[in-house]
């Protein structure tokens, strides 16, 4: 590929982006609503949007939910190609809905099957007990319609217990996800890779010690079974 026709390329994604941002606008998370837009870079002069708002409880305010819209949008002009919504998507009480991204990987699950993420993050400020989690959910369109193939997958988890300002333990997690050649009722099998450490202080005198160590690298699969691939519980929920 000559610098030209890189250069052409280059232009061309940057012309949609601008299209898409013109079109649909993302609003910064303020505790109560966001909303994301991202450029789809698999399907042309598409985007992805999504809006999430709170519904509090009716005896507390401070515990609710998160509705869900989720939509593909012609990049151009934002109008809808295929549309989901899930009402008290996300529980927000202890553990507090935070943040919401658009994962555009490339989650080719068949030949005619392409599906995007969302990341939906979630944390716990306490200095004596942290705690931040991301699942995952993967969408794909049926029509003018979309549908979740994958829900409750946990990415990411770093969680901890601490006793003063030292002793106690920090763990975190981050799990991967690879396309397997292999099958179920028409889509691909996951591959789920876990890798993570595990910090430990102790208190020596006036010192803080801390040691880290790596956790076992572990494998699953997850199998479609022709309406959502399966997560066993430990890959699921606090």
């Amino acid at each position: 590929m000559n610098l030209r026709h890189r250069l052409f390329i280059v232009l061309s994604v940057l012309a949609l982006s601008a299209q898409a941002h013109a079109a649909c606008e993302s609003k910064a998370f303020d505790g109560k609503s966001l909303s994301r837009c991202k450029v789809w870079p698999a399907v042309q002069n598409q985007a992805i949007a999504v809006k999430s708002t709170y519904l509090a409880d009716s005896d507390d305010e401070e515990v609710g939910v998160f509705d869900l819209d989720l939509a593909i949008v012609n990049a151009n002009n934002a109008k809808p190609i295929a549309t989901y919504r899930k009402p008290g998507a996300y529980n927000s009480d202890a553990e507090r809905f935070d943040d919401l991204r658009i994962d555009t990987a490339r989650y080719r699950l068949a030949t005619d099957v392409r599906a995007f993420g969302l990341r939906s993050k979630f944390v716990h400020s306490s200095h004596a007990i942290p705690y931040e989690k991301t699942d995952l959910a993967l969408y794909i369109r049926e029509g003018d319609q979309l549908r979740p193939v994958l829900e409750g997958l946990v990415v990411y988890k770093n969680n901890g217990e601490f006793s003063g300002d030292c002793v106690g333990y920090l763990k975190e997690v981050r799990r991967t996800i690879e396309i397997a050649q292999s099958s179920h009722h028409g889509l691909a099998d996951l591959i789920v890779t876990s890798r993570g450490t595990r910090m430990k202080n102790t208190q020596s005198g006036k010192e803080c010690l801390s040691k880290t160590t790596n956790l076992k690298t572990t494998q699953v699969t997850l199998i479609y079974d022709g309406q959502q691939y399966v997560v066993p519980e430990h890959l699921r929920g606090y």
